[in-house]
């Protein structure tokens, strides 16, 4: 099998994916890895990383995120619990604003909620 991955073919699953991995929040963005070390997955090969799979990848990453933080929680319980983490980063942050550190860089991500 044959996979073509010209610009006007392959655009709408490109973008599908990216918005994906986009709503992945940094600290699970490793789930996969940390979820199948255990049962002897050694990672990737460079040569195995073709767009399909990392795709593939990609989405079962987002599964394994949804399965442990959002599968089983009503939105008002997910919403409260942003809220109790947002407040803990913050008074974090203040706390080594306070202490003199600089405040520690975190890329921009797009929350599911």
């Amino acid at each position: 099998m044959q996979r073509i991955y010209s610009k006007d073919v392959d655009q709408p699953s490109l973008r599908a994916n990216q918005a994906l991995v986009r709503s992945i929040p940094v600290d699970f963005k490793q789930s996969l890895k940390t979820h199948l070390k255990p049962l002897g997955f050694r990672g990737f090969q460079f040569a195995e990383l073709v767009p399909n799979k990392t795709r593939r990848a990609q989405c079962a990453n987002w599964l394994l995120y949804y399965r442990e933080e959002l599968f089983g929680f009503t939105l008002e319980e997910l919403m409260e619990r942003k809220r109790q983490r947002q407040e803990a980063e913050a008074a974090a942050e203040a706390a080594k604003v306070a202490a003199g550190e600089e405040p520690e860089w975190k890329p921009p991500v797009k929350e599911v909620l």
